[in-house]
């Protein structure tokens, strides 16, 4: 009772009860008497709670699904007793969506690949930082169904008893399956499909940050890192929130899926920003330097430039034309949403692929 307290007191001074609100009435607007489900997102700042009361915090930051669940119970008793939304009847109705703000700057909370998953024993929040290499379109995931039981005399063969919804970390079974039992009668549960909730869901492969010199041909740090890629679930309000080639700090909890003898790395994402990692702030002295033995011809500059670009990775003096181009297309490059940027398109036709993979 005191966290669910503390809880309803971070709602009302942070505004997120407002909000909620809000969000109900909007609901209301709809239609939704074919709603079983209804989904709300709470922005909410660990270090806030944890200074408000610290076993919330704790909760929120170590046992998520716990931390999940006391929201949802101040959120119904909210909506119950201020009338809210009429067609919510049971608790397991609302999916809560805690959205964190950051995470403690302390080592506990940064994802080391080198360490998982034998030092993560619990399904709890941690940071990680990336660079995206693929992504897939967006799909559709079952973001939560209603499930009624079979036996038609029991009291529970109607109602919003028996409803399922995602929950980060849980694949697409632990929201669908055929052997859910009633746990009054223990006759198995069918799924009212009328009810079914789809979600997006988008699925984006990264690497580490770190592991970028291994393709530059070198690497001065000679602790062993995971070079592979893990896997990062972007849904719903998340789903093309990340761009090709972009770098980027996600929140999120992170599982290993084991299929046959290989284990994957997967990383539900709770938020997701943009690295705040930037170039040197100022020309260094040596491009200064060699912009005045070339002030003399317009071309000398770029020339060299493109002679020296990627020189960690290919010899100098080859693929001159092919560097200059891609020079081109990295400064013409624009951070940001800028739909009418004109982007510099390349066609390589070469049998020199090796080469490529290295530019």
């Amino acid at each position: 009772m005191k966290m669910k307290e503390a809880a309803l007191i971070y709602l009302d001074k942070s505004g997120g009860l407002q909000k909620f609100v809000n969000d109900c009435k909007s609901y209301c607007n709809e239609s939704s008497q074919a709603c079983a489900i209804f989904r709300f997102l709470i922005l909410v700042n660990p270090s806030d709670i944890t200074e408000l009361d610290a076993t919330l915090g704790n909760y929120i930051l170590h046992q998520p699904v716990k931390g999940t669940q006391i929201f949802q119970s101040v959120c119904f008793t909210a909506v119950k007793t201020l009338s809210l939304i009429q067609q919510i009847e049971t608790e397991a109705q609302m999916n809560i969506v805690l959205k964190l703000t950051h995470l403690p700057s302390l080592p506990c909370y940064i994802l080391s690949l080198c360490k998982f998953p034998f030092d993560y024993t619990t399904q709890r929040f941690y940071v990680a930082e990336g660079i995206v290499i693929a992504m897939s379109i967006i799909t559709k995931y079952t973001q939560g169904a209603k499930f009624v039981c079979s036996e038609e005399t029991c009291q529970f063969s109607e109602g919003f008893q028996y409803v399922r919804v995602h929950t980060a970390g849980a694949t697409e079974s632990a929201t669908l399956r055929n052997d859910f039992a009633c746990s009054l009668c223990m006759s198995p549960l069918k799924e009212d499909k009328k009810y079914r909730v789809l979600g997006d869901k988008q699925v984006v492969e990264m690497i580490d940050s770190k592991a970028i010199s291994v393709f530059q041909g070198f690497s001065g740090n000679k602790t062993h890192l995971r070079f592979q890629s893990f896997t990062v679930f972007l849904r719903d309000e998340l789903s093309n929130e990340m761009k090709m080639g972009n770098q980027y700090k996600i929140i999120g909890i992170p599982i290993c899926m084991q299929s046959y003898l290989q284990a994957t790395i997967c990383l539900e994402a709770n938020s997701v920003y943009p690295s705040n990692s930037t170039g040197p702030s100022c020309i260094s002295e040596k491009f200064k330097y060699l912009l005045s033995l070339t002030s003399n011809s317009c071309w000398k500059f770029t020339a060299l430039l493109a002679d020296s670009f990627a020189s960690k990775v290919l010899p100098s003096g080859i693929y001159n034309i092919l560097k200059l181009s891609i020079m081109l297309s990295l400064v013409q490059t624009i951070d940001g949403d800028d739909k009418t940027a004109d982007y510099l398109d390349l066609l390589v036709i070469t049998n020199d692929s090796l080469t490529l993979e290295r530019l």
